[in-house]
């Protein structure tokens, strides 16, 4: 195997592991739900230029990479995020759904007086995902 084909399986290797990572986490931010760990939201990066600077720079720590590497990853990072934006939107109605059937099936579990504070409680949750996403989104 001569020098180019090694780089490009490299590069090829690479990006099929930056696209899962930048997946799972993408998906992440769909399945999570608040808990009492507060660390784990702590440290979980606000947008999406703190994860690609901090996947860039864990990458540059762990694999010394040179400038061009670190340019190269970095384009990458920004097609593929598009891509998985572009994924999620068209996901989001499926989402929607899974997220009011999930709340109508707990509805009907509550008494009346629980029924209202539980409806206050989905308002605050959809503004808080809602926020974290456009904050996610304008940070791209």
């Amino acid at each position: 195997m001569n020098a180019h084909s090694k780089r490009s399986a490299a590069l090829y290797l690479a990006l099929v592991f930056l696209g899962g990572a930048a997946f799972g986490f993408s998906a992440s931010l769909f399945y999570s739900e608040h808990t009492a760990e507060a660390k784990v939201e702590k440290d979980r990066p606000n947008t999406a230029r703190e994860y690609r600077r901090n996947l860039v720079n864990e990458l540059d720590e762990e694999l010394n990479l040179d400038e061009d590497q670190v340019s190269e990853v970095m384009l990458i990072l920004d097609d593929v995020g598009e891509r998985f934006i572009e994924v999620r939107d068209a996901m989001e109605p499926e989402f929607e759904a899974i997220r009011a059937e999930r709340g109508a099936r707990i509805m009907n579990v509550l008494t009346p007086q629980q029924r209202l504070r539980y409806a206050q409680i989905l308002d605050e949750r959809e503004r808080a995902r809602r926020e974290r996403d456009k904050k996610w989104r304008e940070g791209s």
